[in-house]
Order: C-alpha cells, then sequence, then structure tokens
C-alpha cells in the first residue's frame, strides 16, 4: 500500500541505511531494482535539497566492539563503505554505527538534534532487520519515519522452525506491522513527486 505524504523539507531528512559494498555484493533482480529506487531518492532529494545521511557498519561509540559478524564484513574495509556511485557528496554524512539500527552508539540523534530534523524518510536494507530496528528507535525518540517501501531490500528467511519465509511475506508482515504503529508507508514515486513539488 502507499499513501501520499508530505515532507517538511525543513524539518526532515533523507536517511539510506546499510547500501554498502558488502551488502550490495550478490546481485539480484530485488536488490537491482532497490538500488534503482534509492538513485532515484538520492536524486529527488539533492534537488529538493533535503539533507541526506548515509548510516553504515562501523565504529560509532568507541565504547561499543565489533559484535561477531558476518564472514567479510570488517569496520574500516572499504566492503562498509557507500558505493561511490551513490556518494556520499561534500555536504553529506556519513554515521557509523556498530549494530543494526542507525541510532544506537552513533550520532544520528545528535545530528538530528543539531539539524533540528524531526523526520526520517527511509530506505536501504534489510527491511526487516536495520530499517525495521531504526524505525522502532526513531518511534521510541519522538521522531517521525516515512518509510520508502519499494527502496527497501527485503530477504527470505530460512526455516527457523516454522518452515521458509518468503521475502514476500517478510515485507507483508514487517510493513503492516510498521504502518499500523510506527511509520508513514510509501513509494519511491510518491517521495519523488512529493519533493518536487515547491
Amino acid at each position: 500500500m502507499s499513501i501520499a505524504v508530505k515532507i517538511d523539507r525543513e524539518t526532515s531528512l533523507l536517511l539510506v541505511h546499510d547500501v554498502v559494498n558488502d551488502f550490495l555484493a550478490e546481485t539480484d533482480e530485488s536488490l537491482t531494482a532497490m538500488l534503482d529506487n534509492v538513485a532515484r531518492l538520492l536524486a529527488a532529494a539533492r534537488a529538493a535539497g533535503l539533507p541526506i545521511v548515509f548510516a553504515a557498519p562501523g565504529q560509532g561509540d568507541p565504547a561499543i566492539a565489533p559484535r561477531r559478524a558476518r564472514a567479510g564484513l570488517v569496520w574500516g574495509s572499504e566492503g562498509v563503505d557507500v558505493p561511490e556511485l551513490l556518494g556520499p557528496l561534500a555536504d553529506e554524512v556519513v554515521i557509523r554505527k556498530p549494530r543494526y539500527g542507525a541510532f544506537f552508539g552513533s550520532g544520528l540523534a545528535e545530528y538530528m538534534r543539531h539539524a533540528r530534523r524531526d523526520t526520517l524518510v527511509l530506505c536501504g536494507l534489510s527491511l526487516a532487520g536495520g530499517v525495521e530496528t531504526t524505525v522502532r528507535d526513531a518511534h521510541n525518540r519522538d521522531l517521525h519515519s516515512v518509510l520508502v517501501a519499494d527502496a527497501c531490500l527485503c530477504r527470505p528467511i530460512p526455516d527457523q522452525g516454522w518452515g521458509d519465509v518468503t521475502s514476500d511475506e517478510v515485507a507483508k508482515v514487517t510493513l503492516s506491522l510498521l504502518a499500523e504503529r510506527f511509520a508513514e508507508v510509501t513509494t519511491t514515486e510518491e517521495i519523488c513527486r512529493e519533493l518536487a513539488t515547491r
């Protein structure tokens, strides 16, 4: 489901979550579609003068050590950098986060306070992991989230004791839960249309 949303350019920012080299190494149709939509959102946000923040794995709070992670994900390596084709541009920010969500152990909340921003327009991966965690954390901080569903990657879940869960099933449940309580859920087309209006 998609809804029309109002984006206040004075109080909103675009947050691109975990769109980094290591997580993009295995390309497939859904990843390509997500990246196309992220690129469209970035272009629309840049044209509208909306601040852009990339949340990427790495050392945020120095007191938080790396957790054992999937093979290949190494803080400080090129694997946790944003692909050059997406950014960041000179005036855009990369915050490093030591865990799934963009708030925990990072400078995101402080950045938003100083920038006087209270709304996240959020995209990236993965929907049922770091993106969902970020939306819930934002809600707990009395911040508003606009989740761009078709600019988020949703992966299937292999059997954990209840059977395999397809990516469509994961997306249906995750988006339904977030839309019910925590965020406005919309599409890339809606955000681009809204940001194009003056």
